[in-house]
């Protein structure tokens, strides 16, 4: 074991776009003052990669005392088959897999209340504020992935009178369109990204295409709100027991990964 009391607590997300977009290891860097022990980060598609990280872990000895947090704000392919296959065959099939961030519990109550902080910051009224959610999305998509519709679907019942929509950066509903898909005078943009890179800085702006005398408000990129990592390191808490002055994880337990993926398949 290393000389941290607590599992090592880990971020993964989909890439490291460059130019301001390190979305996983600047997580870790928030998240590491709120947790006892190792804060590590890895990248399904870029560097450093997952399967590195992974070795690092167990030559550090920290293998078998290992907590996994995906940045994804989807429940597809990455998240589900993929970072279980790595961990397989990475000899990590022991590690607990918090939930994507869209289903993290906190979530949307999280994303609620920043959508009622920038109301009253532009003193928009809710029945005249249309909120758009923005995910990475796909080229395929002709419509939102069911995760997307179910969590506007619970953020709408928790914004009163504001119309909750979706516009994917790519595949349709597209966020090009977004005058056609909201109905009221003030838009809202909630990008559902992990950090502030390509998409962020370059596509959004392209897509929404602001002309003069529209009331847009574009947040921050979910993965880089303040309040997040502390969603990260309480459902990573409710996963470890401690025992004296060690600290174990206690697998699956629910509202995790590997239970979200047995309930599926049951």
């Amino acid at each position: 074991m290393t000389q941290f009391e607590m599992p090592t607590l880990m971020m993964v997300a989909h890439g490291n776009s460059g130019n301001g977009g390190d979305p996983a290891g600047a997580l870790a860097t928030k998240v590491a003052p709120l947790w006892d022990g190792r804060v590590t980060f890895g990248y399904m598609r870029s560097q450093p990669s997952l399967s590195d990280q992974f070795v690092q872990i167990k030559r550090d000895g920290d293998g078998d005392r290992l907590i996994v947090f995906p940045l994804f704000f989807s429940e597809g392919y990455l998240v589900f088959q993929e970072l279980p296959k790595k961990l397989l065959g990475a000899g990590l099939d022991d590690a607990v897999v918090l939930p994507p961030a869209i289903n993290l519990p906190g979530f949307t109550e999280m994303v609620a209340n920043h959508v009622h902080d920038a109301l009253n910051r532009r003193a928009w009224s809710a029945a005249e504020t249309s909120v758009f959610l923005v995910p990475h999305g796909l080229k395929t998509l002709t419509k939102a992935l069911p995760e997307t519709v179910r969590f506007g679907n619970d953020l709408s019942r928790l914004c009163g009178a504001a119309e909750v929509v979706v516009g994917n950066i790519e595949g349709h509903p597209s966020l090009a369109d977004w005058r056609d898909l909201g109905s009221r005078k003030n838009a809202l943009i909630i990008p559902m990204l992990a950090g502030g890179g390509t998409h962020a800085r370059d596509d959004l702006p392209e897509l929404i295409s602001a002309r003069p005398g529209e009331e847009i408000e574009v947040l921050e990129p979910i993965g880089q709100w303040e309040d997040l990592p502390a969603l990260v390191v309480e459902e990573a808490n409710r996963h470890v027991a401690r025992f004296g002055r060690f600290a174990v994880p206690l697998g699956p337990t629910g509202h995790d990964l590997w239970a979200e993926r047995m309930a599926r398949s049951a």
